[in-house]
């Protein structure tokens, strides 16, 4: 592969014309697609259509000059002197944008359908602390991407070592700039598997897109009288067979969940190398995600009673963001069998998982959520007080003790699963009753820790613990105070006295 020499300014790939230009073209048409629909509907008189064409021709020829100016003036380089990398653009006003290299947190990939038509991918460098989360150059060759990639988490990585005064800089900016390494394991998931999560999965979501849908459609058509008579022709073929339209939705829901999960996790990679672990993914859009074990805050493994006799967990893996919308800043991944959730979470901790003892909530916490959860019937029952004639007795005694049945049974299993495991590394949270949740948060991540007591606690003397991350928080409530008090002591002279750095 030829040696990048980026500490010259240089522009993207030249083919990223097309990409710039085909960009600018669909916002125009995102914004005047109201005016391309009026035309395309109505009559107009040649003259009319002569001076739309003009319009569309010089608006093509703008857009085209414009693109070629933005392609000219986008410009990047290291600046190694002052070490930062810089990024220059703008057509009418430039901008130039100067991120220094300890800021640099992730140099990912992405590719949508025309990327890889004309071949090239998308550079988004993340930034910590900085209004802009991430800078992207959107038309880079393969090779220069992985060695713009390369280069600059190695100088990244270089500063952070140098901050801590770590004499192991040199050696680790050598790996990160070696290219080609092979994969200390990979692993690829099927599309097979992808099938078999998304049959497993919550497809009534599907079904309740399609819900949505029919009665959006059906509360427009009402307006008109004879799409109205059709409807209710239809609505009196449905009556005579529910059970199959029932089926049905089921069916379609379990489609767009199989295809929902396809489209977004097509040809899942995950490639552990010395300092990383890659992650590929997506049909529509290809993003390529490569993820630093400094950087990870909260690990989430998930998985459901069916998945779970298939040997298949998803993970969700939680970065280190100073954005409010952390969710954003999670990585999915799915379809993964017990061995390799193993190996990601040795090169995560480096360290054997594991509780001391373990913290059990409140009793209280199972009679509040029961009693919550019959709220609803309380509220159904009086107003079928004064609507008795809707259904008989019978009926609303078997419905009411078939819905208590249930509500105490999950109610029960919830808060059997519901957990807080502790060691001097790790809080570990287990949760959930049909979808299996175990979040993990290493102990010098933690970042701080609040205690509530709402005043109908103070007399059971319970209380409720949320513990922060930059990654997100674990939340336990209901919990006896004197039980947890040495713990609270605990963890914030931890998160007083660490100095290690928790990214």
């Amino acid at each position: 592969m030829p040696d990048h020499n980026f500490s010259e300014p240089q522009r993207q790939s030249s083919v990223g014309l097309i990409l710039i230009f085909a960009t600018s073209l669909y916002h125009i048409l995102r914004n005047l697609w109201v005016v391309v629909f009026y035309f395309a509907i109505g009559e107009f008189s040649q003259k009319t259509l002569f001076i739309a064409g003009a319009a569309v021709i010089l608006l093509l020829l703008f857009s085209l000059g414009y693109s070629i100016l933005y392609y000219l003036k986008f410009k990047f380089h290291i600046d190694e002197k002052n070490e930062e990398f810089v990024l220059q653009k703008g057509v009418i006003s430039t901008d130039v944008i100067n991120i220094p290299f300890q800021k640099i947190q992730q140099v990912n990939f992405r590719r949508n359908i025309l990327q890889r038509v004309i071949g090239v991918y998308s550079v988004v460098v993340e930034t910590a602390g900085s209004q802009d989360k991430e800078v992207e150059i959107k038309a880079l060759s393969k090779e220069s991407a992985n060695a713009l990639a390369n280069r600059l988490m190695a100088h990244a990585e270089e500063e952070r070592a140098e901050a801590q005064e770590d004499e192991s800089t040199s050696p680790v900016t050598e790996a990160k700039l070696a290219t080609g390494a092979s994969p200390d394991w990979e692993h690829k998931v099927s599309l097979a598997t992808l099938f078999k999560l998304g049959l497993t999965s919550n497809y009534l979501r599907g079904v309740g897109i399609i819900v949505a849908f029919y009665f959006t459609l059906r509360e427009q058509f009402m307006f008109n009288e004879e799409l109205s008579a059709q409807l209710q022709e239809q609505e009196v073929f449905f009556a005579q067979g529910k059970f199959m339209l029932i089926i049905l939705l089921l069916l379609v829901g379990m489609l767009l969940t199989v295809g929902e999960t396809v489209v977004k996790y097509y040809g899942l990679h995950l490639q552990k190398f010395r300092d990383n672990l890659q992650v590929e993914m997506g049909l529509r859009n290809n993003t390529r995600v490569n993820l630093r074990a400094s950087r990870i805050q909260l690990l989430q493994v998930l998985t459901n009673p069916i998945q779970k006799k298939m040997d298949l967990y998803k993970l969700k893996i939680s970065l280190a963001s100073s954005e409010d919308d952390l969710e954003k800043n999670q990585i999915k991944v799915v379809g993964l069998p017990p061995a390799v959730v193993t190996q990601v979470k040795e090169y995560f901790y480096k360290k054997q998982v594991q509780e001391d003892f373990i913290i059990l909530p409140s009793k209280y916490l199972l009679l509040r959520r029961i009693s919550r959860a019959m709220i609803p019937l309380i509220i159904v029952s009086l107003l079928l007080f004064f609507y008795a004639q809707l259904v008989t007795i019978s009926w609303f005694l078997a419905i009411t003790g078939v819905y208590v049945v249930l509500v105490i049974l999950y109610n029960y299993l919830y808060y059997k699963r519901f957990r807080l495991g502790v060691s001097e590394e790790f809080l570990i949270r287990y949760s959930g009753v049909w979808i299996e949740k175990e979040e993990y948060l290493e102990m010098f991540r933690l970042q701080a820790i609040s205690v509530t007591q709402p005043i109908w606690y103070k007399k059971r003397r319970l209380i409720n613990l949320t513990f922060h991350s930059a990654g997100g928080d674990i939340s336990f409530p209901m919990v006896k105070k004197e039980q947890v008090q040495p713990l609270l002591n605990y963890l914030v002279y931890r998160i007083e006295s660490t100095e290690r750095a928790w990214m």
